[in-house]
């Protein structure tokens, strides 16, 4: 998941280790999962109202346009898109100045509007 080597570090896996070995570690991404699920009419009814009327700004990574077209199908407005090459599903942990820069840019054109 990770395509960035040494991005994610052995005291990153100490950490993510610790955490979720807590008791009730993995309930937020369970829950996750388990409400993608009891939800589905909930989400695809809100997918076919009118979407997003705010700003969005969609980053992905360089495999495609997934993201980007996922985002634009969930909004009503123009979606804003980044894509950090070589980055896998930690852009947080792969490219944090990158996803920093686009993020503050983004702010930065809404703030201007």
């Amino acid at each position: 998941m990770s395509a960035t080597p040494g991005a994610i570090t052995d005291a990153d896996i100490e950490e993510f280790v610790r955490t979720c070995s807590r008791p009730d570690g993995w309930r937020g991404a369970i829950g996750l999962y388990q409400s993608m699920l009891r939800e589905g009419p909930e989400i695809k009814a809100l997918a076919d109202t009118h979407g997003l009327t705010v700003p969005v700004l969609a980053v992905g990574a360089g495999g495609g346009p997934f993201t980007v077209g996922t985002m634009s199908r969930a909004a009503a407005t123009e979606v804003s898109s980044v894509s950090l090459d070589g980055v896998g599903h930690y852009a947080a942990m792969e490219a944090p100045a990158e996803l920093a820069k686009a993020i503050l840019e983004f702010i930065g054109n809404i703030d201007a509007l």
